[in-house]
């Protein structure tokens, strides 16, 4: 009850902060939208003027007639001092242009005529027929294009010279570099960045080492994005003059900067939400007190019945509901510890899943046809056995040779029925259903006389004669269930097959057939393959009608 209430009182806290933090937040946004809208349009403008001289500088040096002379002069002569005078001229007009970085003259096809790049920058920096195409179809006969160079993003303005020849066209790089965007920075307190083909290309130190995930299709939208762990609101707008839209210039803001007053008062209302809480808590814990305790004692007793302590007890204070609830949960534990006592014995008396089987909440005498696999184990020679030990030692021996035909029994998925002195019944199929029951006796037969080999020779350390069993295993229908009366019954198996089995086990006493294991025709047929099974022939067995064919599996089976 107290959890609720808190859980009422912190959700109606956290509604009111959401609601305050989602107004101050909206509210910020857009005073931060604007003003970067603002200096976005404002540096715009400055770039677009900017291009604008630097195109001027282009056409001038287009009509310089000195320099179109000298081109017209040296640019079709193969002498190598010919060709130093024509870039030693365009090192010089490009020391005349503010800014420029370079200058390459280029035909119309693209192909580069000179350039004061050296060899492996000039080779790095692509100025195709595209860009020329662009330009002719310009009103201005000029074109520009964005391109890095190195690790310096470039603008480069292309325009035709003024030479007798009209298809020999100049281009001319200008570098943007970080003092450009570090100039504006100081002077309208934003981070810029310019960003190529989506990776930042130049930028303000603040976005140094950033990746700007600017989503392409949202040109203009502002955003809110992580830089260095740093929330940042900003936007991008195309670079004016690329036409190839593979530059952007991203605007962005600190977005602690401008929540600073609204980060102040969030800590306010929280300092003050936790207070309230911890003081209904308690409160609430001060008023409860009393009735939580037999909650916890009941709660502690439930956690002891659920590891299996069914002695968990918890003691009965007060008469009221909690009392009666704490008397029922005795009576509960009581009967649980009694249940499990009879559950343990039973486990020790049967298979696991007989014992699951009988512990059902009604058991009800009768049964159910079941296609099941048939073992019968036998020692030969017991009686004489018998003769020659104490009874103690006897059952002891019994015992340990038990074990091992359980354990074979068990892991192959069979389930022990009974113990009939020195022999043993194994179902395989019941109660628990398998498809395989045949492969698994036969696999659990190989394994008993697996298990007996080792039995025998700890056996023989202690002078003692060996062991020796005989196996039968049938396979057919059966009726399998609750067999006896109302006030005493057992789970088993009852059928044709049952005596098949233990016939068969008798049959391996017999030296004509000189077999450990012998199984049914109807065994046979149901193994998928990889026993060594050996024909014995056909043979009467007493209870049966005509003669039935059996096989021997033998121990060297593919097991």
């Amino acid at each position: 009850m107290i959890a609720i209430l808190l859980l009422l009182l912190s959700s109606t806290q956290a509604a009111t902060f959401l609601l305050v933090a989602g107004a101050e937040r909206r509210h910020a946004q857009e005073r931060t939208r604007g003003e970067i809208e603002e200096a976005t349009r404002v540096f715009v403008q400055f770039l677009a003027q900017t291009i604008k001289q630097l195109s001027l500088a282009v056409r001038l040096l287009s009509s310089d007639y000195a320099f179109s002379s000298t081109f017209a002069r040296l640019r079709n002569s193969d002498d190598p001092v010919a060709r130093a005078t024509l870039e030693s001229a365009l090192q010089n007009y490009r020391g005349r242009i503010e800014a420029a970085s370079f200058i390459r003259l280029i035909s119309s096809d693209g192909r580069t005529i000179a350039d004061t790049l050296p060899a492996e920058a000039s080779a790095k920096l692509v100025i195709d027929e595209k860009l020329v195409l662009r330009a002719e179809d310009s009103p201005r006969l000029q074109a520009t294009k964005i391109e890095t160079l190195g690790d310096t993003l470039h603008l480069i303005v292309i325009y035709p010279l003024l030479a007798p020849e009209p298809s020999v066209w100049i281009a001319v790089g200008f570098p943007l570099d970080a003092a450009l965007v570090a100039e504006f920075r100081r002077l309208s307190g934003f981070e810029i960045a310019f960003l190529h083909n989506g990776k930042v290309a130049v930028c303000t130190p603040a976005l140094e080492h950033a990746s700007l995930a600017f989503t392409p299709d949202s040109a203009g939208a502002l955003q809110t994005i992580d830089i260095n762990g740093r929330p940042f609101l900003g936007l991008a707008v195309p670079f004016p003059e690329d036409l190839d839209g593979n530059t952007r210039i991203a605007m962005l803001s600190s977005l602690d900067t401008e929540m600073a007053t609204f980060w102040q008062l969030e800590k306010i209302l929280f300092v003050l939400n936790a207070i309230a809480l911890l003081v209904s808590g308690i409160a609430g814990v001060l008023v409860a007190r009393g009735v939580t305790r037999p909650l916890i004692s009941l709660s502690d007793g439930v956690r002891r019945i659920m590891r299996g302590d069914y002695r968990a007890r918890v003691p009965v204070k007060t008469r009221d509901e909690l009392g009666d609830l704490a008397s029922a949960f005795n009576r509960m534990a009581v009967g649980l510890e009694e249940r499990d006592k009879v559950h343990d014995l039973l486990g020790k008396s049967v298979s696991p899943e007989v014992a699951a089987e009988l512990m059902k909440s009604e058991i009800e005498l009768g049964g159910e046809i079941r296609d099941v696999t048939i073992l019968f184990s036998d020692l030969r020679e017991f009686t004489t056995l018998a003769e020659t030990q104490s009874p103690q030692a006897l059952v002891k021996q019994l015992n340990a040779y038990f074990t091992e035909v359980t354990g074979a029994v068990e892991s192959a998925g069979g389930v022990v029925d009974k113990y009939i002195g020195d022999a043993v019944m194994a179902i395989f199929g019941a109660p628990v259903a398998v498809a395989d029951h045949a492969e698994r006796a036969v696999s659990a037969a190989l394994a008993i006389l697996k298990a007996e080999e080792s039995l025998n020779q700890e056996r023989r350390r202690q002078g003692l004669s060996p062991l020796r069993t005989g196996i039968g295993i049938s396979t057919g229908p059966v009726v399998a269930g609750n067999v006896g009366s109302a006030s005493r019954h057992n789970y088993t198996v009852v059928g044709s097959e049952v005596n098949l089995a233990s016939r068969l086990e008798s049959l391996t006493k017999e030296t004509v057939y000189q077999a450990r294991i012998i199984c049914s025709d109807a065994t046979r047929l149901a193994l998928k393959g990889g026993h060594a099974l050996r024909d014995l022939g056909e043979t009467e067995i007493r209870g049966k009608k005509g003669t039935l064919r059996i096989w021997a599996v033998d121990p060297q089976s593919g097991e």
